[in-house]
């Protein structure tokens, strides 16, 4: 067998999953950007027990044209570089395209990190507290892969 009757037969076969790649490639939305968070609104949970639960209001605004089918939130806020609410949430509204929502989802704030976050605001005299919102986004859209979004900044005490 000749090398050009070997080509004939085995192109057909490499050519396949090219063509399926950029199939794929196809689909992607190439100018997709990255949804906002904002977070809005920490409230404290009226509870029954001792542990100090908080209401978190996130909103997540859709830049793009396509929803954004939520499948599920992780979520960590971080004051003065320690870890003090984390949590995740499910059953979570469709945010339509150039449109935005806000989401309340529940956390337990842990207590030894806000103890030590109590101790050091008295020890400090800064005046400004830093945070670090960090917010996983879980969707079902087939465009849109799991998106991790940090915000930070400070937040003033007086």
């Amino acid at each position: 067998m000749t090398l050009f009757k070997i080509m004939r037969k085995i192109l057909p076969f490499c050519c396949l999953p090219l063509l399926l790649a950029l199939g794929a490639c196809a689909t992607l939305e190439p100018n997709r950007e990255q949804p906002k968070i904002d977070l809005v609104g920490i409230t404290k949970s009226e509870t029954d027990t001792a542990a100090l639960q908080f209401t978190l209001q996130i909103r997540i605004v859709n830049p793009n044209a396509r929803p954004i089918e939520l499948d599920g939130i992780f979520y960590e806020l971080s004051l003065d570089e320690l870890e003090v609410l984390s949590g995740t949430a499910s059953n979570l509204p469709t945010i339509e395209g150039f449109s935005d929502a806000i989401v309340s989802v529940r956390s337990t704030a842990g207590l030894v990190n806000s103890m030590r976050l109590a101790s050091r605001l008295l020890e400090s005299d800064s005046g400004v507290l830093p945070y670090e919102l960090r917010i996983k986004l879980g969707s079902k859209s087939r465009w849109l892969t799991p998106t991790t979004i940090t915000k930070s900044g400070s937040l003033p005490l007086r």
